[in-house]
């Protein structure tokens, strides 16, 4: 077993969502001295496409930097490579499946994971690497569990006003909270 739990974010473009959510993912792991690698994708990405300026302004506004960010696709070895997929819409996530279909376990839309964890308490001992495997695990196998309805996309603010980026980054972000806080156990 590696020594680090990596998680891909995916969307479309790679050129808003998906880079948005690695940086406040980032961010949120900053602190905590866990091996956990985030990076993004986009099943329709151009490689090297920067991030759209509203994306970089809403994380600007969170004293968050995205300049770096350059656009990549999504291929084979990024979803084989991955510990966890989480992704923006249902439609990614059968794009990453339909790449590698052992990945089915292992992917989930953000806001699928997100509510698959929230409030259910998975309780995992450890704050290990081998805890985050038996999270994913654990919310793999209550996919299939009867639920309350809920959404499991986030739209795309690509085109729309700089609020529909501020709304995406924060919906994204409590989401991210809710899954990194699991991965991660009590602290």
């Amino acid at each position: 077993m590696r020594e680090d739990f990596r998680i891909l974010i995916v969307c479309t473009a790679n050129i808003v969502r998906s880079p948005m959510a690695e940086v406040i993912a980032k961010a949120m792991l900053r602190s905590s001295s866990y091996p956990i690698l985030v990076t993004s994708a986009g099943t329709r990405a151009r490689a090297g496409h920067p991030m759209a300026p509203h994306a970089l302004t809403t994380l600007r506004n969170l004293g968050l930097d995205g300049s770096a960010h350059h656009a990549r696709p999504l291929d084979n070895a990024l979803v084989s490579d991955a510990d966890l997929i989480l992704t923006m819409e249902t439609e990614h996530r059968g794009s990453a499946v339909t790449m590698e279909p052992a990945a089915m376990h292992k992917t989930f839309t953000l806001l699928e994971f997100a509510h698959l964890t929230g409030g259910r308490n998975l309780r995992h001992k450890s704050d290990t690497i081998g805890r985050a495997h038996a999270v994913v695990r654990a919310v793999a196998g209550r996919r299939g569990a009867p639920a309350r309805r809920h959404p499991v996309e986030i739209a795309d603010p690509y085109g729309g006003p700089p609020e529909e980026y501020d709304r995406c980054a924060r919906e994204m972000g409590a989401s991210l909270s809710r899954v990194l806080g699991e991965l991660l156990g009590p602290r």
